[in-house]
């Protein structure tokens, strides 16, 4: 049986970080907790990062890596102590790796997400969202029910909200939030940013 994502709190959006140093991200941390988005990933390239991240928010928040590709990813993603690893593929040999790991799996066509759910995947998700109209979001996630879907790329709000209505597991996109978000003089812009993707309010 596969290893069961993390619980995605009360907006089912998972959180993109930018390409910073931990230091640097610890303060929009906290706004994301206090605004109640607490499963955030890293890419792969910033799993270092983890760590420092993890030492405060450990208790509070579930920290993943996306855009993983290689088992070396995965194992060191794992050694960081990383909550699940997202791929944008349909790599079935990612899954297992680190056995007690969930790993979410990519894929654009109803027969990949089945795939990537039949290698065992604790979630797929359709990547790149974008490139779908309104009619392919509202069925696919009862197509493939009761299949755990993610919609991730780049996102409006309400297409997200038409992801959920429409059975959707969560929503990944992308583009939250972005280094002058984090950088700037206050994190005003951010928290308005994310009280805007407070689905289900």
């Amino acid at each position: 049986m596969a290893p069961e994502l993390p619980g995605l709190g009360v907006h089912n959006v998972i959180v993109g970080l930018p390409d910073l140093d931990a230091d640097e991200l610890l303060p929009a941390c906290e706004v994301l907790c206090q605004e109640g988005f607490k499963v955030w990933t890293l890419s792969a390239g910033q799993t270092s990062q983890l760590p420092g991240l993890l030492r405060v928010y450990r208790r509070r928040a579930r920290i993943g890596v996306h855009g993983v590709t290689t088992a070396a990813q995965v194992q060191s993603a794992a050694g960081a102590g990383a909550s699940f690893v997202a791929s944008d593929f349909l790599l079935p040999e990612l899954v297992g790796v680190v056995p007690e790991l969930p790993v979410v799996l990519g894929g654009m066509t109803p027969s990949e997400l089945r795939a990537g759910m039949e290698a065992g995947a604790a979630a797929v998700q359709l990547v790149p969202s974008e490139a779908f109209g309104t009619s392919y979001l509202r069925i696919l996630p009862s197509l493939l029910a009761p299949g755990p879907v993610i919609q991730a790329g780049r996102v409006e709000r309400y297409q997200a909200e038409l992801w959920l209505d429409a059975g959707g597991l969560a929503v990944f996109p992308r583009d939250i939030i972005g280094p002058e978000a984090v950088l700037g003089d206050n994190l005003d812009d951010l928290r308005v940013t994310l009280q805007h993707w407070r689905l289900g309010d």
